[in-house]
């Protein structure tokens, strides 16, 4: 099977790759920008493209993803992220994605994931999406105010919501701690709130339930 891997993690890019490669896959490319998989899906049509979600410049897997499956729906799509954040979810189950995959599965999954994918049979994670279905209606009706954030902000303020400290939602998503912080001014702005904790009540609101917040 011909795919292409997509992750700024380039330790995790290249041993995932060698290691999906003594599967038997064929790598045709590995690339650390969504940029980089546009172009490789571009000239080289593989079957499948494996690609994260959010990378250290702020562009999202999810609009290369969408891209993708508008100019080249020959190629299934599968995204790898450390990420479970809602609006992701049910943003790739819209989308029609191949699959949603957790960096904390096993390469037995990940490879099931793909070969899935390859054949048709591939979709998003039920469980994930019985788990945030109740989700769906909001995110199908009026406005919301997290609705002013980046896909990237919103797996942050995800993060943050999981009570994640910065160093730990460093660790999770793989960017630095730089671009977290901004992250974090960013959604602190938006939301028109001073803290962490009042921008996690924020998304409590929408998704019930008070957590910690780590610092």
């Amino acid at each position: 099977m011909r795919i292409v891997v997509c992750d700024d993690d380039r330790l995790l890019l290249e041993s995932l790759s060698r290691a999906l490669e003594l599967r038997g896959f064929t790598v045709e490319a590995a690339t650390s920008t969504p940029s980089g998989a546009l172009a490789a899906v571009e000239h080289l049509h593989p079957e499948v493209l494996l690609i994260d979600l959010g990378f250290p410049d702020g562009a999202e897997g999810l609009a290369a993803a969408r891209e993708v499956r508008q100019q080249h729906p020959e190629t299934r799509v599968v995204i790898l992220t450390a990420s479970e954040d809602p609006r992701c979810v049910l943003e790739a189950d819209k989308l029609g994605l191949a699959g949603y995959v957790s960096k904390d599965q096993r390469l037995d999954g990940i490879v099931d994931a793909l070969r899935r994918a390859a054949l048709g049979d591939g979709r998003v994670d039920r469980a994930l999406l019985h788990r945030f279905g109740g989700q769906e209606a909001q995110a199908d009706g009026e406005t919301s105010i997290l609705d002013k954030l980046t896909g990237q902000e919103q797996v942050v303020l995800s993060c943050l919501g999981d009570g994640l400290s910065t160093s730990e939602i460093v660790a999770r998503l793989g960017i630095s701690h730089t671009t977290v912080r901004s992250h974090i001014q960013a959604i602190l702005a938006k939301l028109g709130v001073h803290s962490r904790l009042q921008a996690v009540a924020v998304l409590r609101e929408r998704d019930g339930g008070p957590r910690a917040v780590g610092q």
